[in-house]
């Protein structure tokens, strides 16, 4: 659900106004390999009961100094520490403008040195707190469209996917930017990718659901917290992931030949109904004017990171099941790794730390964290 609020303030927004040539080493007809299978070790949430274990809207969640579990909840406005058994820690932070609360959480990361960042929309900018929790600062830094998806390489740095919108003459340019950061700085230190998308304004009204996809949701990006850095972008005919050092440089590029797969008729309407409900609700039950017109097709790649056996996961988004395909960090394809549910709504967190599981639109109507090994 966490680009859905974007959505409405990039449409308000505009309303009122990389590598180094390689070929890719690509991987074809694949032979069968090991498949493993997640367990479920605990699980988190309840459809009614104490507000310390019941979520609005989970948008981002991760293993923390390995044996605790921190929930960032959009609706609750708050930050929800569990142990690894599932049990209710504490809150971070709370809703409110001033210094360390939370206006419109989006995203969250750690630094090297254990520090956690969570980008809020609403401050246009990060609210930081320190190793035990504690609130340290804020960089409010951005007038509009702060970074929307990030991941740290040291303990002042971090890469980010950023987009920036020009218009003139009705026509809107929008720069897609994965670049390079220093923590409290505004400006990136270096560009490791970007393209643009040129619409007219009248294209973008007549389909709005193809300029949001491109420029909301359009791409993956993690690392290894130091030297790596990886991205692929989210599309529905090419599965490649690219792999980046710190300084930019392309040291790893993976393809895969996949055959497109289209979403069936119930998976199409189950998330133009999730989006166009959220729409509504965001309007006070008026809606926007628009209906969501999902991408036929499924993305080959909706996720990369580092695991916990240290090796690149990459979550491949035509499979029911959350499904990844392990590689070394050379790019070779060892096996695949399942978690056997079905929806078109799970989310997955994978860190060194452990891999978390939830779905952003349960059938049974209240999400539920789950802590997987």
């Amino acid at each position: 659900m966490k680009y859905f609020l974007l959505i409405v303030i990039s449409l308000a927004f505009l309303s009122g106004c990389g590598g180094d040539g390689r070929e890719a080493a690509a991987v074809q007809n694949i032979p069968t390999l090991p498949v493993d299978t997640l367990s479920m070790m605990n699980e988190i949430g309840v459809e009614i009961g104490d507000s310390t274990n019941t979520f609005g809207s989970i948008v981002s969640a991760l293993v923390y100094q390995k044996d605790k579990i921190l929930v960032l909840d959009q609706v609750s406005t708050c930050v929800k520490v569990f142990d690894s058994d599932g049990n209710y820690i504490q809150q971070v932070s709370r809703q409110g403008n001033g210094p360390g609360e939370l206006v419109m959480p989006w995203d969250m990361f750690l630094t090297t040195d254990g520090r956690l960042l969570i980008l809020d929309m609403g401050k246009r900018g990060f609210v930081v707190f320190d190793d035990s929790l504690q609130f340290v600062e804020e960089y409010g830094l951005w007038t509009q469209n702060p970074p929307m998806l990030g991941t740290a390489v040291s303990d002042s740095q971090f890469v980010a996917y950023k987009v920036d919108t020009d218009m003139a003459d009705n026509e809107v340019v929008i720069k897609r930017t994965i670049a390079l950061y220093t923590c409290g700085e505004k400006e990136w230190d270096q560009i490791f990718w970007q393209d643009s998308i040129e619409a007219s304004m009248n294209e973008i009204m007549e389909n709005p659901s193809i300029f949001l996809i491109n420029l909301l949701d359009p791409l993956s990006i993690g690392g290894n917290g130091s030297d790596r850095i990886y991205f692929s972008l989210k599309d529905g005919e090419e599965y490649r992931v690219t792999g980046l050092d710190s300084a930019g440089e392309e040291v790893l590029s993976i393809a895969m030949d996949m055959t497109p797969v289209e979403k069936t008729t119930e998976e199409i309407a189950a998330e133009s109904t999730y989006v166009n409900n959220y729409f509504n609700s965001m309007g006070g039950g008026g809606g926007f004017g628009m209906v969501f017109e999902p991408d036929p097709f499924k993305d080959m790649v909706i996720g990369v990171d580092i695991g916990p056996d240290g090796n690149l996961w990459v979550r491949r988004g035509t499979v029911d099941s959350p499904f990844f395909d392990v590689f070394d960090t050379e790019g070779n394809l060892l096996h695949h790794t399942v978690f056997p549910v079905e929806g078109w709504s799970w989310k997955t967190s994978v860190s060194p730390d452990g891999i978390l599981a939830w779905e952003e639109d349960p059938e049974e109507g209240y999400q539920k964290l789950y802590i997987l090994e």
